[in-house]
């Protein structure tokens, strides 16, 4: 049985006195009735995913055909995380893009492994990982993924461009989960005649 821990923080001051940092207490899955507000996380199999172990030389020398061979599952998983505003409703998006990710890199390793541990070597020990000082080795590595795999470099800024994204899962409605808004006012039937004596509010100068 799934149970969630409540912690309860001590008086103000009694901590200090008598050394205890709170108490807490256990409630059970009846309590979910009494407590609506209780969020319910995923389990741990459900966010079980096989993990990208590389570097951020490695992340970073591989950012541009990344972003440029990702590009769908990556703004699939960002609209998502924009539209519900909640991460629990985006898991599968997330395990694509992670998937995506391990797929592109075992690609990079089974034909082109030689010259991209060469770029981002260079790029690892150029002391603020620049890529200025690593175009000789970009270069090759451009070329073997152009040759064994097709893919182009994209352009400078090309990423960073405003896209529509075409996805077929539907808009959620109402993500902030905010209450109905009240009816407007009902409109005054009849004349509406001004007031005889004006306005009441009077500016004095001097």
């Amino acid at each position: 049985m799934r149970r969630l821990y409540v912690a309860h923080g001590s008086r103000k001051g009694s901590s200090r006195r008598s050394g205890r940092r709170g108490s807490g207490h256990f409630l059970g899955d009846g309590a979910t009735a009494i407590m609506p507000g209780i969020v319910e996380l995923p389990t741990l199999e459900d966010l079980k995913v096989q993990e990208v172990k590389v570097s951020s030389s490695v992340l970073k020398a591989a950012a541009h055909h990344y972003g440029a061979q990702c590009d769908k599952p990556n703004k699939e998983f960002m609209l998502c995380r924009w539209e519900e505003k909640d991460p629990r409703r985006c898991l599968e998006e997330s395990k694509l893009v992670n998937q995506c990710a391990l797929d592109f890199f075992r690609q990079i390793k089974q034909h082109c492994s030689e010259p991209f541990t060469e770029y981002w070597t260079c790029i690892d020990y150029s002391g603020l990982q620049s890529f200025r000082r690593c175009r000789k080795q970009q270069a090759k590595f451009d070329e073997c993924v152009l040759d064994k795999l097709g893919w182009v470099r994209p352009d400078l800024g090309e990423l960073s461009k405003v896209t529509k994204v075409k996805t077929d899962r539907p808009l959620p409605e109402n993500p902030y989960e905010s209450r109905a808004r009240p009816e407007p006012n009902p409109e005054m039937e009849g004349d509406l005649k001004p007031a005889r004596h004006g306005s009441r509010l009077f500016f004095w100068t001097t």
